[in-house]
């Protein structure tokens, strides 16, 4: 950009749109084409059959084949009277099934609502009680989360998917991979509720003649995902055929990327299917671009190594957590194929960022490690760092928006939008936003706010920056604060920052406590190896030179890691419990 450019700034992100310099004049005139995701994705493989859409523990399911399997589960959904806005609902991970449905889903105008299995009893009853539906297919091998909410919900229809169904039998025997499907139906009534194999289920739909699909309408629920519940009960999200259509569309832009234009990639899926990333960005985005979707159903450190091993994918997105491991481990994998090794869900300290670019360079990976930024009710992927030619990616920045995204920070007590670089609450406004949480329109109107333009923007609870450049910087959750007497807001984000700057801390969280009426904060720290709880001293000294009182930690602890959720990301609720070896300076 040049100087002249330069000072026809506004200074306001929102207007000047500075990350527009890195899209095309073509990027900038695609339209989202107007149909169902089903519809999308058929269209873009329909003349290539014979391509492998998905690869499942070496079973290689061409696209002919995953449209012959939607069909026959469309005829079953029809069948057994589905409708136009019902809920199908599924307690399932990555597996073909899971995928048909889908996309069945899709096509007849249903919602194909996940059903997290970590969530607690209560919210499984509460969550399926809400869709009304009579119909949920689970996984085998996650029928002991659900088994004991059951009783108490509306479901009268269970159908059972073994986990071995579309595994090959030669795999099977060799991975030792084992289905509980036939001893979980050996009760086919259990109360009021029937079970029936997956089998039985699609076998329902031959008897169907009628017409399938509905007729495309515009701002129609197709999937439904959950907020995590952790402030407060979690909410069902509802995504539209049309706003992951514009999700996709952004892989079409020359300035954003260039997978689009080369079927057969591989696409190592690691995120569950029950978060956006695991169903939009990993399997549906794929599939609409003719990549070939490696399905991984468990979500661990060991399979994604084992996968990495043995697939050599081109592309992969997980957790900071999971590429870590490979890094402190050295695990040894040939990264020579991969082109797009991809982390989000989390903020990345800037030296985990280089361990890991110095990682997949000593094991052969050409490209640099890519970081994106996103959030389940704006549809998944909100920004991400690219290869583009006029791109430089900064260090502690999560790349520039997607297509036809707009990204600012905001005052969040006035609303006002702020200017480049100043500090507020990132919202965004997105074509691949929610259509809004299910059957809650006052969470809807709290989480989205409209201008006097007529925009809708989403608040993501997260403080941060747009530069000049239109990079956009996360520095960490609004809620990671605690509130002094006098009303004052401390970010405990800001007292991490300082405490990271030390060169012997390797990771650290602040928390804050309540002893005795009172805030008390607390360091959580992880040293790097060589040294111990001596360097406590000096980093509590450079604290107290750069810090109000009020800001600095009166605990420590020395960790030898730090606790994570089952999704991968960081349990801070674990660190506010944990009060065996504390150390007071």
């Amino acid at each position: 950009m040049s100087d002249s450019e330069k000072k026809e700034l506004t200074g306001f992100p929102s207007v000047d749109e500075p990350w527009l310099k890195y899209y095309t004049q073509k990027d900038l005139q695609l339209q989202t084409p107007e149909c169902t995701v089903f519809k999308n994705i058929y269209e873009k493989n329909k003349d290539y059959p014979n391509d492998i859409a998905i690869n499942y523990y070496g079973n290689k399911i061409s696209y002919s084949n995953l449209f012959a399997e939607v069909d026959a589960c469309s005829k079953t959904l029809r069948f057994i009277g589905i409708k136009k806005g019902d809920c199908v609902n599924l307690c399932t991970a990555g597996v073909p099934e899971a995928i048909y449905v889908v996309l069945a889903c899709s096509r007849v105008g249903a919602i194909a609502n996940f059903i997290n299995p970590l969530f607690s009893k209560e919210q499984m009853i509460d969550r399926i009680n809400d869709t009304e539906a009579e119909w949920i297919l689970i996984l085998d091998a996650m029928y002991g989360y659900i088994k004991e909410a059951l009783p108490k919900t509306c479901i009268k229809k269970v159908v059972i998917i073994p986990s071995t169904n579309s595994v090959p039998p030669v795999a099977s025997k060799l991975l030792y991979l084992k289905s509980n499907a036939r001893k979980i139906l050996k009760n086919r009534k259990v109360g009021n509720q029937e079970y029936i194999s997956w089998k039985e289920f699609i076998e329902a739909g031959r008897l169907y003649t009628g017409v399938i699909d509905i007729p495309y309408e515009r701002d129609v629920a197709t999937v439904m995902v959950y907020s995590s519940g952790s402030t407060g009960a979690s909410k069902g999200i509802l995504l539209t055929n049309d706003g992951i259509n514009a999700f996709i569309l952004a892989y079409q832009a020359e300035g954003y990327s260039d997978m689009a234009y080369r079927r057969g990639l591989t696409f190592l899926q690691m995120i569950p299917v029950w978060f956006s990333t695991g169903i939009v960005y990993s399997v549906l985005m794929p599939l609409a671009n003719g990549f070939s979707v490696i399905l991984e159903p468990r979500f661990s450190k060991e399979s994604f190594a084992k996968d990495l091993k043995k697939h050599k994918p081109q592309l992969t997105l997980t957790a900071t957590s999971l590429w870590l491991y490979l890094v402190n481990n050295r695990i040894k994998i040939d990264f020579s194929k991969m082109e797009y090794p991809i982390t989000g869900g989390e903020k990345i300290l800037p030296q985990d960022e280089k361990r890991i670019n110095e990682y997949l360079k000593d094991m052969g990976c050409k490209k640099r490690f890519y970081k994106g930024y996103g959030m389940c009710e704006l549809g998944s992927e909100i920004t991400g760092t690219t290869d583009v030619a006029n791109y430089s990616d900064k260090t502690g920045g999560c790349g520039y928006p997607m297509l036809n995204v707009n990204v600012s920070a905001f005052n969040i007590d006035t609303d006002e939008e702020l200017e480049y670089g100043q500090h507020g609450e990132i919202r965004v406004c997105s074509p691949a936003r929610m259509k809004g949480y299910y059957k809650n329109p006052e969470a809807t109107a709290a989480f989205f706010k409209k201008d006097s333009q007529g925009r809708v923007w989403g608040c993501t609870g997260d403080i941060g920056y747009v530069d000049e450049d239109g990079e956009v910087f996360i520095l960490g959750r609004a809620a990671d604060h605690y509130k002094r007497e006098n009303g004052e807001i401390i970010y405990l984000f800001d007292i991490e920052e300082l405490i990271l700057k030390d060169e012997a801390v390797y990771q650290c969280k602040v928390i804050d406590s309540q002893i005795n009426g009172k805030t008390v904060l607390g360091g959580h720290i992880v040293l790097k190896d060589g040294n111990d709880g001596s360097v406590l001293k000096r980093i509590d000294s450079n604290l107290k030179a750069n810090l109000q009182d009020y800001m600095i930690p009166k605990y420590y602890k020395i960790r030898t890691s730090m606790p994570v959720h089952s999704n991968g990301k960081r349990d801070t609720g674990a660190l506010k419990i944990d009060t065996e070896g504390l150390i007071e300076l």
